[in-house]
């Protein structure tokens, strides 16, 4: 098993400058249309933003594989950075990861 055989998608809680992209309601993402198609844009009630000006936001990715993947997850990182994503202790991120879950040896790998 290879790293291609992965699936995996991530969620990125930040907090954005206001304006700078509308968010669905928590697990009802809008499209970012800045972003690749497939990334949504939830208001996440969890989030603290630091003062007037900013936004919640949590990032969810549509599912990635791979390296192909990965690198789109970078890209998108990179992207809302630009943008003015900031994280606080208030923020998290959250990783899916996908595979045959039948295959006791890789799931055995996963954990180690």
């Amino acid at each position: 098993m290879n790293a291609d055989d992965f699936t995996f998608g991530i969620e990125i809680e930040t907090h954005m400058p206001t304006g700078s992209v509308q968010t669905g309601g928590h697990g009802a993402g809008r499209q970012v249309p800045w972003l690749p198609h497939g990334w949504l844009a939830d208001n996440d009630p969890s989030i603290i933003t630091p003062h007037a000006g900013r936004i919640p936001c949590e990032f969810v990715s549509p599912v990635l594989r791979g390296a192909a993947g990965l690198r789109e997850a970078m890209n998108t990182i990179n992207e809302i950075r630009n943008r003015g994503g900031r994280i606080n202790t208030s923020c998290g991120l959250h990783i899916h990861v996908g595979f045959d879950k039948s295959n006791a040896a890789a799931v055995g790998r996963l954990i180690n």
